[in-house]
């Protein structure tokens, strides 16, 4: 709405695209430049500077929790002096940070120099502290089906892809006998001294340790991927300081094939991870994900214990159900809760519209609500749940029962 001039938006109008975000401010050659506002569908709102419809220069930035940050930005991210106040404490009770602002991310000089000095320990510990990890495997025993874990915590920049493997790795060695048979790989700026990294080249190596020691033929591997994902399905590798290649769907259907393993239970927590699917399953795979191959998962913050959808999985479900597939199904109604709480807190109340007006309104936020899911998804066979039937049959005590 507004001014034109060949057919393009000129000077001063407002602009709502599809998705409802709207712009408004000065218009040249089709272009949001200079200083105007954008409302953003998700509840966001921006007051500053434009240039090329991106936030650019001067401005303030509220997000749909409330968190506010006034400041530079730059192609649409914090960039330069800012402070970044928050709507409620975090963890360690802080209420706001401030300083100088780089591609997004608040620059620390003590992170900075640890990461330095990260990349510097990873390159001369990280071959020793794989061997030594792998060289730690326990082999089959005989006369059980025994249960291998390996967990890989894949994005060294946020923390809660680490807190979610060592939570992971307790829990299976607590309660389905994976003591002395789980490895975890994590990328984090905290472990690179003590704990092997995620990267192709370990958990390649990884895989194949523990299909040297297990019964290829009646052990089971389950394997936990927890970091972000990409549209084009690759699980995102990446440690501070150093470049790392992500794994791509179909180059880990490609390694577990080579393995010779038979029995998998494979569990992939990242944005699209649906579209691992298709390279990874059999009639001997049982593949769990936290999302459709065409949505994003949710709740990957840095001082979050859990992702949405791990928290359902492996904290409110996997002990209180009968087998993976029962989990599957809890957590999946847990995360559209979730995700429906979120969605209902980003509306803004419609109580002083029209009768009709308020019915579309409605009819748009069902429809919203519906693409907002991240849609878990689940495949499996009869010949690995009868598999897991009678693995499950030979644990100590039942988990459904353990607290």
């Amino acid at each position: 709405v507004g001014r034109f001039k060949k057919w393009r938006p000129e000077g001063a109008g407002v602009y709502t695209n599809a998705e409802g975000d709207v712009y408004e401010g000065n218009f040249v050659n089709g272009e949001l430049v200079g200083k105007g506002s954008a409302k953003s569908s998700d509840g966001s709102v921006y007051h500053g500077q434009f240039k090329n419809w991106r936030f650019e220069g001067q401005g303030s930035l509220r997000n749909a929790a409330g968190d506010e940050y006034r400041g530079g930005f730059e192609y649409g991210m914090y960039e330069g002096e800012g402070v970044l106040t928050y709507a409620a404490p975090q963890k360690d009770g802080r209420l706001k940070d401030a300083g100088t602002w780089r591609y997004g991310v608040l620059d620390d000089p003590a992170a900075a120099k640890l990461t330095k000095l990260n990349v510097e320990t990873a390159l001369y510990t990280q071959r020793a502290l794989l061997d030594k990890t792998l060289a730690a495997l326990l082999p089959h025993e005989p006369g059980k089906i025994n249960l291998y874990l390996l967990a890989v915590a894949g994005n060294g920049a946020q923390e809660v892809f680490r807190r979610e493997t060592d939570y992971v790795q307790q829990q299976f060695d607590r309660h389905f006998g994976t003591a002395g048979r789980s490895v975890v790989l994590a990328n984090s700026r905290t472990t690179v001294a003590t704990r092997p990294m995620a990267t192709l080249t370990s958990i390649g190596e990884s895989v194949a340790a523990i299909a040297g020691r297990m019964d290829k033929e009646n052990d089971i591997l389950f394997l936990f991927l927890t970091s972000h994902g990409s549209r084009t399905h690759e699980f995102q590798l990446d440690q501070n300081g150093m470049e790392l290649r992500s794994l791509e769907a179909k180059e880990l259907g490609k390694l577990l094939k080579q393995s010779g393993i038979r029995w998998k239970v494979v569990v992939v927590s990242a944005c699209y991870s649906g579209g691992y699917i298709d390279p990874l399953k059999d009639d001997h795979s049982v593949i769990i994900t936290a999302a459709r191959a065409d949505r994003t998962s949710f709740g990957c913050a840095d001082d979050n214990d859990f992702t949405y959808f791990s928290e359902a999985l492996f904290k409110d479900s996997i002990l209180s159900t009968a087998t993976f597939g029962d989990a599957y199904h809890q957590a999946r109604k847990l995360v559209a809760a979730r995700e429906d709480q979120d969605f209902e807190a980003s509306l803004e109340p419609h109580d002083k519209v029209g009768k009709e007006e308020a019915k579309r309104v409605a009819a748009e936020e069902k429809e919203a609500r519906r693409d907002n899911h991240s849609e878990p998804q689940y495949h499996h066979a009869a010949p690995i749940d009868q598999y897991l039937k009678k693995w499950r049959a030979q644990l100590p005590a039942a988990p459904a029962k353990a607290k």
